[in-house]
C-alpha cells in the first residue's frame, strides 16, 4: 500500500478517517484472517506481498514485523503501529485526499470501501494482531458446542456447529422438506439418479444409494473434473488417447470406499509401491491426463515444461487447494509459494517416462516411437482386463443365441449331424489343402513342407504370388485360413531371406464345375493371431482382410490369419478352389478351408447360421453382433500408466518461465518451504511417493479440508470456504470455519473414510432442510451461506442428461467401459484434421450410457454438456460455472437424446391418447418431478395437449419427423402430442434443478 519511496508528509486526519460511519457493523473483534486478509489481499499484497521482487518499496504487509518495523532504515515511521492508528503511515495513506499519497493508487483495480477503512482502523487500534493463514494452521478437531435443544435438530455434530452459528446471527432453521423432495435430493446427489420406489426411511435410503454401484458414477464426475479426464490429448490434433480404464478405477474406488490417502497414494505413485498391482498402475494414470502433442515442428523441452506445469497445477488444486500457477513465472503476490517451490514440486515428476512431442521427427529424433503416426496411441500403456467389456461379450454371445433359436430346427439338426460326423476326423475343424497344385507367379522356386505346408524357395521377390489350387470339399465354405510357418530353409523365421518382415494380400475364387463360371469370393473379416500394429484414433485395427503384416520381433513364431468370407458359399462336386497369396516375402505357407463361420468350430444354433447363412435378417444381425464381440477385444483394453525412467530429468527454476532459460537454480523434489516439510534424514532424492504420502499425512494442513470443503459443496451447492480451487489469500474465509475444521479432522480420523463423511452429512438436519426461502431470510442471507435452509441447485451437464433418460426408462444402467458417443451435430469435427475422424453415434444400448461415460474430446466437447458448462478438462477444475441461456432451453427440446426420452416417455406414460386427458398428465408430473400438477398447471398443459393433438391430427408429416428421432420405430399423431407434452416437462427448470 505505500507507492515508491515518497518523502512521508503529514496529512490532516479528517473527521470521517477517525470515525468512519459505515452501513453495517463492524464485528466487536476484528480478526486477521476474517476480516483483514481479504481487504490486504485484494488492495495491498500485489504490491507488498510475498512477491519481493516485484515490491517497489521493500515493504512487506503480510508479516507483522515487517509492517511494524521502519518503512525507511533509520526514520520512524511504521506502517503500522498497533493500538495507534493515527501514527499508522498505512492508515493515513488509505484516507489520503492526495492521489499521489491515496493508497491504494487511484488507478488500481481495486478500492477500498469505507467500511473496509473502518475495518482496517479498528483492528490496528485493536493491537493489529496477525494471524497465521487459516487454511496453513496445523489441522486440530474443536469442541462440538453443547446446545440446548428443544426441538430436536441436532443430530450429529454438524447441527451444532451450524445452530450455534444461526443463533448468534438470530436465525432459525427451516422445517425438514417433505419425503418426496427428500428423497429426490438424496438420490440426484448421492447417485445422480431419480430415486428408486423402495422408499423406508431417510437413513435406509442413504445406505441404500451409498451401497449402489451408481454412488462411485455420481461420485467421479468432480474427480474427473479435477483431475482434467478426457478421451483425447487436448493439443493440436486432439488425438484419442488409451485412458478409460483410469475412470473405472475412480468409480471402483468410490463404490468400494477406498480410503482417501490410499487413493491419492496410488494415483500419484502407484507404480512405485512394492510389488504394483495392475489396479495401482492403472491409477497412475493421473500423471499421464495432461494434454500431449506429436505436432511437427513443436519443440519437446518446451512441451515438457509445460506438462511439468499441468502436473503441479493439477496436484495443488486437486489437493492443496492451492493456485501454484503463479508460481511458475515468479514468487505468488499474495500467498508464501515462491517461484522455486513450483519447479520443486514439479522435480518430483521429472521420473516420468513421457516425450516432449510423441513423434520420431528429423528434428527430435526419438527412437522408441519411431513407426508411430498421427493414430498411434501414447505410450506407455498397458494391457488390462475390462470387466465391463467380458460383461457385454457375454450379453452379446446371449443375444446371438437368442436370435438364432427362432429358425426351424429341421435345418439346424441336420447341419449339426454333419458337422459332429466332420470333427470326428478333424477335431477344430480345417481341412488342409494338402492336394493343392501350388505355382508362383514370378517363378519362385517351391518344393512341399510338412504336414501340407509349401516352401518358397530363395530370397525375397518383388510382386511375387503364389496360388494354391485344388478341389472344393464339397459342402459349405465359410473361412480360409492362412499360416505363414517358421522354416528351417529360411533360419526359423516366417519370411524369406533379404526380408525383415512379410506382407501378404489374400484373394480368392471359386469356379469350374457343371458349367459353373468362376467367381470371387469376398472377405469380410481377416483376424490374425500376430500382426504388426496398426491403429486408427489410437486404437489397434484388428482387420487384416486388406493387408496382412508379420509382428516384429516374433518372427520364429507360427502366424495365422483366418479370412471371413462376406457370406458362405456351397461348394459343388469338381468345383476348384483358388487361393491367391500375394507376397513378395512369406517363406513358408499353408492353407486350409472350414466350413465354420466362426473363429473356433462350435455346433451352438449361432454357428449354424454363421456357417450357412440360414435366414438372411438373422445372419446380418449375427455378422453385426460378431464384430461387436470382436470389438470387445476379448475383454481387454489399454490404459496409459506411469513408467519411472532410471534417471530423472534436470529441473530449474525458470525466471518468468522462460523454458529456453537455462540460468535458473537447478532444484531437487520438494514441498512448499513455508509448509511441514517431508523427513528425509538420509537427504536422498525424493520421489512421488513420498509427495503422495506428504499430501496425506498429519501435518499437512491442506488436503483433508480441501477434500471435505469440496465435498460439501456438492450437497449445499458451496463450500464452507466459497472459492474451492484457492483457500489462500484470496480465496475466502470460510463462513463456519469451526464446522470446515472439524470436519477435516474427523475425516482424517475415520481412516480418510469418504463414505462416513457422505454419511454425516447427509443424515444431517441441515441437510434435511427445506429450500423454500422467505423473503426475510433472502434479505438476510441470499446466497445461504449461513444454511438456516437448504440451497436447490440446477444439475449438472451429465446428470441433466441422466435425469431425463431415467425419467424415461432408457438409461442404460452398465457400470464402467469404453466412453459412450451419444448423438452429435453431423459434421462437428471438421476442423480436426490429424488425423481426420468420424464421430460413431451409437446405434444400440449404448447410445443411453450415462453422462460420466460422454466421449470427451477436449477441443469439441459435446455439445450437450458445453451448453450446460461442462468444463473442456484441457486444464484441473474444482468447480463448474453456472449459467443460464436459451441454448440450454433449446438443447432440452432439440437434442435428439432429450426427444426420444420425451417419446418413450410418453409411450410408458400415456395410453396413445384413450386414457383421461387430466390423468395422464398427472402422471406425467408424478414421474418427472415427484408431485402432483397444481390446478393452473393442469388447465395449462390441458389446453396445449389439445392443441398439439390438433396440429399432429392435421399434419401428420410432421407427427411422423418427430416420432423418427432416435431408435425407436414411428407412431401415431396421438402419440406425437403426447411426446410434445413430455417435452415441456423435461424441459422445466424444476425437472433439472435439485430441491
Amino acid at each position: 500500500m505505500i507507492r515508491t519511496s515518497v518523502v512521508l508528509a503529514f496529512i490532516t486526519v479528517s473527521a470521517f478517517s477517525a470515525h468512519a460511519v459505515v452501513d453495517e457493523p463492524l464485528p466487536d473483534k476484528i480478526e486477521f484472517n476474517r476480516d483483514i486478509r481479504p481487504i490486504m489481499s485484494n488492495t495491498c499484497f500485489a504490491c507488498h506481498g510475498p512477491d519481493v521482487k516485484n515490491n517497489p518499496v521493500d515493504l512487506r504487509l503480510d508479516s507483522f514485523a515487517a509492517a511494524t518495523g521502519p518503512i525507511e532504515d533509520g526514520k520512524p515511521e511504521r506502517a503500522l503501529v498497533p493500538g495507534k492508528p493515527d501514527d499508522s503511515e498505512a492508515i493515513r495513506r488509505i484516507i489520503a485526499s492526495d492521489p499521489d499519497d491515496l493508497m491504494p493508487p487511484p488507478d488500481f483495480r481495486f478500492k477500498l470501501s469505507s467500511r473496509d477503512k473502518a475495518m482496517f482502523r479498528k483492528w490496528v487500534e485493536q493491537g493489529a494482531e496477525y494471524q497465521e493463514h487459516w487454511a496453513y494452521r496445523p489441522l486440530g478437531k474443536p469442541e462440538v458446542p453443547i446446545l440446548v435443544d428443544d426441538d430436536g435438530f441436532v443430530r450429529n455434530p454438524i447441527d451444532a456447529f451450524v445452530l450455534r452459528r444461526l443463533r448468534a446471527e438470530g436465525l432459525s432453521p427451516s422445517p425438514e422438506a417433505d419425503p418426496p423432495t427428500l428423497a429426490r435430493r438424496l438420490s440426484l446427489d448421492l447417485v445422480g439418479l431419480p430415486p428408486d420406489e423402495k422408499g423406508g426411511t431417510h437413513e435406509e435410503q442413504v445406505e441404500r444409494s451409498l451401497a449402489s454401484p451408481h454412488y462411485g458414477e455420481r461420485m467421479a464426475v468432480p474427480w474427473l473434473d479435477v483431475v482434467r479426464f478426457a478421451d483425447t490429448v487436448g493439443y493440436h490434433g486432439d488425438q484419442q488417447q488409451n485412458i478409460f480404464p483410469y475412470r473405472d478405477y475412480v468409480i471402483d474406488a468410490f463404490n468400494k470406499n477406498k480410503p482417501f490417502d490410499q487413493f491419492t497414494i496410488e494415483q500419484l505413485a502407484g507404480d512405485l509401491l512394492p510389488n504394483a498391482t495392475v489396479e495401482q498402475k492403472v491409477a497412475t494414470g493421473f500423471n499421464r491426463l495432461n494434454m500431449m502433442t506429436r505436432e511437427g515442428g513443436a519443440q519437446p523441452k518446451e512441451y515438457l515444461v509445460k506438462y511439468d506445469g499441468d502436473r503441479v497445477r493439477a496436484v495443488s488444486t486437486t489437493w492443496m487447494g492451492s493456485t501454484m500457477t503463479c508460481s511458475e513465472c515468479h514468487d505468488h503476490k499474495f500467498d508464501p509459494f515462491k517461484a522455486r517451490d513450483f519447479y520443486r514440486m514439479a522435480a518430483f515428476f521429472a521420473d516420468i517416462r513421457q516425450w516432449g512431442v510423441y513423434a520420431d521427427y528429423g528434428y527430435t529424433p526419438e527412437p522408441e516411437l519411431r513407426g508411430v503416426n498421427n493414430d498411434s496411441p501414447f505410450p506407455p500403456e498397458i494391457e488390462v482386463e475390462s470387466p465391463y467389456l467380458v460383461e457385454r461379450i457375454g450379453k452379446l454371445e446371449q443375444r446371438m443365441e437368442a436370435l438364432a433359436t427362432g429358425l426351424p430346427g429341421a435345418g439346424y439338426d441336420a447341419w449339426r449331424s454333419a458337422m459332429e460326423h466332420r470333427l470326428e476326423t478333424r477335431a477344430d475343424g480345417w481341412s488342409v489343402a494338402a492336394r493343392a497344385k501350388v505355382t508362383a507367379a514370378k517363378g519362385s522356386m517351391l518344393h512341399p513342407g510338412e504336414n501340407g505346408s509349401w516352401v518358397v524357395e530363395g530370397k525375397k521377390t518383388a510382386g511375387e504370388k503364389i496360388l494354391f489350387t485344388f478341389d472344393a470339399e464339397p459342402g459349405q465354405l465359410a473361412t480360409l485360413r492362412i499360416e505363414a510357418l517358421p522354416s528351417a530353409d529360411h533360419g526359423g523365421r516366417v519370411f524369406r531371406e533379404g526380408a525383415g518382415a512379410f506382407s501378404i494380400k489374400v484373394r480368392a475364387t471359386l469356379g469350374g464345375g457343371a458349367g459353373k463360371k468362376a467367381r470371387a469370393l469376398d472377405f469380410r473379416f481377416g483376424e490374425a493371431n500376430l500382426r504388426q500394429a496398426r491403429y486408427s484414433q489410437g486404437t489397434e485395427l484388428l482387420n487384416v482382410a486388406g493387408n496382412w503384416m508379420s509382428r516384429p520381433g516374433r518372427e520364429t513364431e507360427p502366424h495365422t490369419a483366418i479370412y471371413f468370407l462376406k457370406e458362405p458359399v456351397a461348394c459343388a462336386d469338381g468345383e476348384t478352389l483358388t487361393v491367391e497369396i500375394e507376397s513378395a516375402e512369406a517363406g513358408c505357407l499353408r492353407v486350409s478351408t472350414s466350413p465354420f463361420g466362426a473363429s473356433k468350430a462350435g455346433l451352438a444354433r449361432r454357428d449354424h447360421v454363421l456357417s450357412t447363412a440360414a435366414g438372411e435378417a438373422i445372419f446380418d444381425q449375427l455378422v453385426a453382433l460378431q464384430d461387436e464381440i470382436r470389438d470387445c477385444r476379448g475383454g481387454k483394453t489399454f490404459s496409459m500408466v506411469t513408467e519411472a525412467r532410471p534417471e530423472a530429468r534436470e529441473i530449474r527454476v525458470l525466471t518468468r518461465g522462460d523454458w529456453q532459460d537455462t540460468s535458473g537454480e537447478v532444484v531437487a523434489p520438494g514441498v512448499p518451504a513455508f509448509l511441514p516439510q517431508i523427513s528425509n534424514p538420509g537427504n536422498r532424492r525424493l520421489n512421488r511417493l513420498d509427495l503422495a504420502r506428504w499430501l496425506v499425512a498429519p501435518e499437512n494442513p491442506l488436503t483433508a479440508r480441501v477434500f471435505v470443503n469440496r465435498l460439501w459443496k456438492l450437497y449445499f451447492g458451496t463450500g464452507i470456504s466459497g472459492v474451492l480451487d484457492d483457500l489462500g489469500s484470496q480465496g475466502e474465509w470460510p463462513v463456519h470455519p469451526e464446522l470446515l475444521d472439524w470436519l477435516a479432522a474427523e475425516f482424517r480420523e475415520s481412516g480418510w473414510d469418504v463414505k462416513h463423511m457422505v454419511r454425516l452429512i447427509v443424515t444431517s438436519s441441515t441437510y434435511r432442510q427445506s429450500s423454500a426461502v422467505t423473503p426475510a431470510l433472502l434479505e438476510r442471507d441470499p446466497k445461504n451461506r449461513l444454511l438456516a435452509r437448504q440451497s436447490p441447485r440446477r444439475l449438472e451437464a451429465e446428470f441433466i442428461r441422466d435425469n431425463a433418460l431415467a425419467i424415461s426408462g432408457l438409461v442404460d444402467p452398465s457400470v464402467g467401459g469404453p466412453s459412450g458417443h451419444p448423438y452429435q451435430p453431423s459434421g462437428y469435427y471438421v476442423n480436426l484434421n490429424f488425423p481426420e475422424r468420424d464421430y460413431p453415434v451409437a446405434t444400440d444400448d449404448r447410445q443411453y450410457r450415462r453422462g460420466v461415460y460422454t466421449h470427451r474430446q477436449r477441443t469439441f466437447l459435446h455439445p450437450m454438456l458445453a451448453n450446460f458448462d461442462a468444463p473442456s478438462r484441457e486444464e484441473c477444475t474444482a468447480e463448474r460455472t453456472v449459467s443460464n441461456t436459451p441454448q440450454q432451453a433449446l438443447t432440452l427440446l432439440n437434442d435428439p437424446t432429450f426427444v426420444e426420452a420425451a417419446r418413450v416417455l410418453a409411450e410408458k406414460v400415456a395410453d396413445d391418447g384413450a386414457a383421461d386427458v387430466p390423468t395422464t398428465l398427472d402422471r406425467f408430473a408424478k414421474r418427472v418431478l415427484g408431485r402432483p400438477l397444481r390446478h393452473e398447471e393442469l388447465a395449462s398443459l390441458t389446453e396445449f395437449h389439445a392443441r398439439q393433438l390438433e396440429y399432429y391430427h392435421s399434419t401428420p408429416e410432421d407427427a411422423a419427423k418427430l416420432l423418427s428421432v432416435g431408435l425407436h420405430a414411428p407412431g401415431s399423431p396421438n402419440l406425437a402430442a403426447w411426446v410434445s407434452v413430455a417435452r415441456v416437462f423435461l424441459n422445466l427448470h424444476e425437472t433439472i434443478t435439485r430441491y
